[in-house]
């Protein structure tokens, strides 16, 4: 009997700033990529207010993820973003739905038993149930399917929820660097993430400036 452990992808505070733009200027190593297997989906926040872990029972999504988002995300995911807020009951619900979405593609292919999920908490231990079966090629078709459902059901939806904090605490550096590389003559304001930086800044830009500016931002 073959097993495969099938986890939620751990969008931390890293993924979430690689998503804006950290990847892009190599301002912090590693990347996450999106519906990707782990052996260990421990996801860990920012204690909240009471030093509890995410405290707030609902988090407003900072505009630069809530448009990055909706651009591309399925019908489901949009409707959960519309109010540009998302709640910890609709993080659970998003996981439930990639959750179903995997087991109901592991009844259509046969013959793969998927354990049972655990969700705790957004903040806290994330994982989706391991999968078994005497064939690979099923194994192999239920992982991809279980990809594609995180993927478009609950990623968003966590990455949604983590970005706030994750915003909270790096906006003020961003503000630096935007207002260095301003005053350099390129197009940023404060309020700006990396990503919109990248974009305003564009490809050609001396590597000096902005390796000066990451420095200033850092101070």
């Amino acid at each position: 009997m073959m097993q495969r452990t099938m986890v939620a992808v751990s969008v931390l505070a890293a993924a979430v700033l690689a998503a804006a733009g950290f990847a892009t200027w190599r301002a912090a190593s590693g990347s996450a990529e999106t519906g990707t297997p782990l052996t260990d989906a421990a996801v860990r926040a920012e204690p909240g207010r009471g030093g509890e872990p995410g405290g707030a029972a609902a988090r407003e999504v900072p505009a630069p993820v809530l448009d990055r988002l909706r651009a591309s995300a399925d019908a489901t995911v949009l409707a959960i973003l519309a109010d540009g807020v998302v709640t910890r009951d609709e993080v659970a619900g998003a996981f439930a739905a990639a959750d179903a979405c995997t087991r109901s593609a592991a009844a259509e292919v046969g013959g793969v038993t998927i354990g049972p999920a655990t969700f705790t908490d957004p903040d806290g231990v994330i994982s989706f149930g391991g999968a078994s079966s005497a064939s690979k090629e099923a194994l192999d078709r239920v992982g991809s399917a279980h990809l594609a459902c995180v993927e478009r059901l609950f990623s968003p939806v966590l990455e949604a929820w983590q970005a706030g904090p994750a915003y909270a605490a790096h906006q003020a550096a961003w503000d630096r660097m935007a207002e260095c590389l301003a005053a350099k003559g390129y197009a940023t304001r404060p309020g700006m993430d990396l990503r919109q930086m990248a974009e305003a800044v564009g490809p050609g830009a001396p590597a000096g400036d902005v390796a000066a500016c990451q420095a200033a931002a850092r101070q």
